[in-house]
């Protein structure tokens, strides 16, 4: 079986999959081509009968969810957004800075017009390098919906001038940090009918529940803490919310499809375990439902039997444990690799000397690594956070973190240090 994939920059993969096999499956052949090993936060989107946007449950079946798997289209989305310097891979980055422009176009998120100068500088020097007047394309009228003035332009001009010099990796992580800022940054949108048959949005994020217009106005919003349950019946999905008074409040949204009410109950339940707990219980990853012939396989020969079984939820990680298997595997390649390297040179190399070469080459090569800046991945580390002691950023980066990425501990100063910088190091080889 083939799924056309589509990806948040529009272009279209194709994979091969076995007809049984599960969304997870099809997840990880995707981003293994792409060369992303942080999948925990993507998912793939496909269309409902009703023109519904649906996650895929990874855990199950494509066939028992896609309608038509002869064709089966879906889309790479990223499903759970963080903060940028928990990203460890440039192409992670990529992907998420793409999600956040088509989101930008669409108008769920906003910036303002300082914010759009240099948002558009930064992407147009990520995607076309330094200022050329002849290459330089600017995204305003998609970002804005509305045709650019000449002073506007001018001063995205200017600041793209500005940029000169500044690495791709650089300019995205740039972006994706002034774009993370925003209010509507990372929030999941499902569009629903309240009780009195208004049309409404109602946006899942990592601190809450957030209700607004159908033009992205802000109604209302509640944050977790504040939701006692919410439970769903065919298209209905209720909310119960604790006032301050005492009283309980209970929304009620009505969907198009039974699916529909579904993606809002799940959403709910995922992105509050992902952002806010410290680990996934067994009890969201076990919730499952069965079909009626699957229900008496259950009954009269095993309730752990795996027939007709159907996942309510996919999360099997949440933002803390996610990050921390990157960072592993990351490690872990990272130390393979200058081994297979050598081993593979040595066998060209016919003397000693060139065993010595190759062994002082891998020594610098770990030397450089370790002495660059872990978050843009450009800079040289230069800072010690307090009182944790750990370094692993540049001053530019530590001083957006709140707390340190190695141990979690707050931040309650930095201190800058003077290292040896990789430039002196091949210096002091080459002499």
């Amino acid at each position: 079986m083939y799924c056309h994939v589509t990806r948040p920059d529009s272009v279209v993969m194709e994979v091969e999959v076995d007809p049984k096999a599960n969304g997870e499956d099809c997840l990880n052949k995707v981003c293994e081509r792409l060369g992303i090993i942080e999948v925990d936060y993507f998912g793939l989107q496909f269309t409902g009968s009703k023109g519904e946007s649906l996650w895929l449950n990874l855990r199950n079946r494509i066939s028992q969810q896609v309608d038509n798997i002869s064709l089966c289209r879906l889309k790479l989305r990223v499903k759970f957004f963080v903060e940028p310097h928990l990203l460890l891979q440039e192409q992670t980055r990529h992907l998420f800075l793409m999600h956040v422009k088509e989101d930008l176009v669409q108008g769920s998120l906003s910036l303002d017009l300082e914010q759009v100068v240099e948002f558009c500088a930064l992407l147009s020097q990520a995607e076309f390098g330094d200022y050329n007047r002849n290459t330089a394309k600017y995204f305003y009228t998609q970002i804005c919906g509305q045709e650019s003035d000449p002073s506007t332009m001018n001063s995205i001009i200017a600041r793209h001038k500005e940029l000169h010099g500044t690495s791709q990796a650089s300019a995205e992580y740039g972006a994706l940090q002034l774009v993370s800022s925003l209010e509507n940054y990372g929030v999941e949108w499902h569009w629903a009918r309240d009780a009195e048959g208004h049309k409404v949005g109602i946006g899942v994020g990592p601190e809450g529940l957030l209700l607004c217009k159908q033009d992205f106005t802000p109604v209302n919003r509640f944050i977790y803490s504040a939701i006692q349950m919410a439970t769903q019946s065919w298209k209905h999905v209720y909310v119960t919310i604790s006032k301050d008074s005492g009283e309980n409040l209970i929304l009620l949204f009505k969907f198009i499809s039974t699916n529909a009410a579904s993606g809002l109950y799940r959403a709910v339940t995922e992105i509050h375990a992902f952002y806010r707990c410290d680990t996934v219980t067994s009890s969201v990853m076990m919730q499952c439902s069965r079909d009626f012939k699957a229900h008496l396989a259950s009954l009269f020969l095993n309730e752990s039997v795996d027939v007709g079984k159907k996942y309510t939820f996919d999360i099997q990680r949440t933002s803390r444990e996610a990050y921390d298997r990157a960072r592993r595997t990351l490690f872990k390649s990272s130390a393979l690799s200058p081994v297979r390297q050598m081993s593979t040179e040595e066998e060209e190399g016919s003397c000693e000397g060139c065993r010595e070469t190759i062994a002082l080459r891998v020594k610098l090569q770990r030397l450089q690594e370790a002495l660059t800046c872990a978050l843009c991945c450009d800079r040289e580390i230069n800072t010690a956070f307090c009182p944790c002691g750990h370094m692993v950023c540049c001053q530019h980066c530590a001083a957006q973190l709140q707390c340190c990425p190695v141990c979690r501990s707050e931040i309650d100063c930095v201190q800058h240090v003077y290292l040896p910088t990789c430039t002196s190091l091949l210096n002091h080889v080459d002499m």
